[in-house]
């Protein structure tokens, strides 16, 4: 890539993000307008308290760590969106609970939904919250909140088949499911299948994965950086700021793994290109959200978009935390419980012996393979306040990296493979 290509790639890219922003906000308003609201609120108020955070705000659900907080900061939207003059105002603003501690966010979702609540509120415009889009056509249409969990767990299987299916297309079927199972074994993906609003999210992770494998992972230059960042965007409207560097690291590790094997090899400087323009995209749409909130309150005094924790500095002296002990803290959180480990030595194991049969180890090309795995270890680091804060959904990036090192070597084998074969031919006798 050339900085040619990067700066052709800017307008276009600006220009499709745009209109899926356009697209996204009607979708939202068209949601809002067509929701029962009274059926929603009904739906929650007969729903298990425990499936709505209460009394335990965090449990292990199949053996992983889950908090229902940002469940309940999404279904505290929607008690209130149709208080609102109109759907298009509803939509930028985003009010929910201004919890006094997490601990209370959903116990008084449980006060708002009999409209007992007394505490303060906060525009949370700081989101798209797109992944509302499902509550509002499950719970709208009359749908109960176990019907909503089977519909969010299905749509998060359907995503994980999709960039599987995807992956093999690109990169081959032994590698896609080396990466896939680690993706759904790994991480809390079975786990929040239960939790909406997150498995919408976890959902949409899986599918931008799957749309820049189909779009953009065969192409280079600016239609390979236009690719990545609208699927970027394309993330941003359904996410809650959980693990985008580990769908920026999936992104830039395709693309380096799908090159053809009459094509000259693909550079980590490249992959981190891909990497960036990803994120890029996510923070670009991200950006606009912020904007239109922004035109409801142009002091800014109301609206919500960082916390100083967010970015936190080095250093106990400072309140931040010292280098690396936010990727030390997902790695214990990964591996907390013995058979994570035993799964992933399994996984990582299975495909070194796959590789070891059918092609030569190239250690120069494995490295570039994983080298956008730096580049997002560095993202969680200069977000080490959200790391610390948040590690039952930001430790997903250590299980994806150890599904793209497992993936990798049989990447590796596959791309030498042809190599080997011409070098065996030639010295044959």
């Amino acid at each position: 890539m050339t900085p040619s290509s990067i700066l052709r790639a800017l307008p276009r890219a600006a220009v499709l993000l745009i209109a899926l922003a356009a697209a996204g906000f009607a979708l939202i308003v068209w949601t809002i307008e067509g929701a029962d609201h009274a059926a929603i609120r009904a739906a929650l108020i007969a729903a298990p308290a425990q499936d709505l955070g209460v009394p335990e705000l965090e449990r292990r659900i199949a053996g992983f760590e889950q908090g229902y907080f940002p469940d309940c900061a999404g279904l505290a939207i929607l008690t209130r969106e149709d208080a609102w003059p109109n759907a298009a105002y509803a939509a930028l603003r985003s009010d929910t609970i201004l919890p006094r501690g997490n601990a209370e966010m959903c116990l008084r979702l449980q006060k708002a939904l009999r409209g007992t609540d007394d505490g303060p509120w906060f525009t949370y415009a700081r989101y798209w919250h797109g992944a509302l889009v499902v509550h509002r056509l499950v719970l709208g249409g009359g749908a109960d909140y176990a019907a909503l969990q089977g519909v969010a767990a299905a749509l998060l299987g359907v995503a994980a088949l999709l960039m599987g299916v995807a992956l093999a297309w690109r990169i081959g079927p032994a590698a896609a499911l080396a990466l896939t199972l680690a993706a759904v074994l790994l991480t809390d993906a079975r786990a929040v299948a239960a939790l909406p609003v997150q498995a919408t999210g976890f959902a949409a992770l899986f599918l931008a994965v799957a749309l820049f494998a189909a779009s953009g992972a065969r192409r280079t230059g600016s239609a390979a950086l236009i690719a990545a960042a609208v699927s970027g965007g394309l993330l941003n409207f359904f996410d809650f700021l959980y693990t985008p560097a580990a769908f920026a690291m999936l992104n830039a590790w395709v693309w380096l793994a799908a090159a053809r094997p009459d094509e000259a090899p693909r550079s980590a400087r490249d992959g981190l290109y891909v990497f960036a323009a990803s994120l890029g995209g996510y923070g670009a749409f991200w950006a606009v959200k912020w904007a239109l909130a922004i035109s409801t309150d142009p002091t800014g005094q109301t609206i919500f978009v960082f916390g100083a924790n967010e970015f936190t500095r080095w250093g106990p002296g400072n309140g931040g935390y010292f280098p690396f002990a936010a990727t030390a803290k997902i790695v214990a959180q990964t591996f907390d419980a013995w058979w994570k480990g035993g799964l992933a030595a399994a996984i990582v194991l299975a495909a070194w012996a796959w590789a070891r049969r059918r092609g030569a180890h190239a250690a120069a090309r494995f490295a570039v393979l994983l080298s956008p795995v730096l580049p997002a270890l560095a993202v969680i680091e200069a977000m080490a306040g959200h790391t610390m804060a948040h590690p039952a959904f930001t430790f997903r990036i250590v299980p994806l990296a150890i599904g793209l090192g497992a993936a990798s070597l049989i990447v590796v084998a596959r791309q030498t493979m042809p190599a080997a074969r011409k070098a065996a031919i030639s010295a044959a006798p």
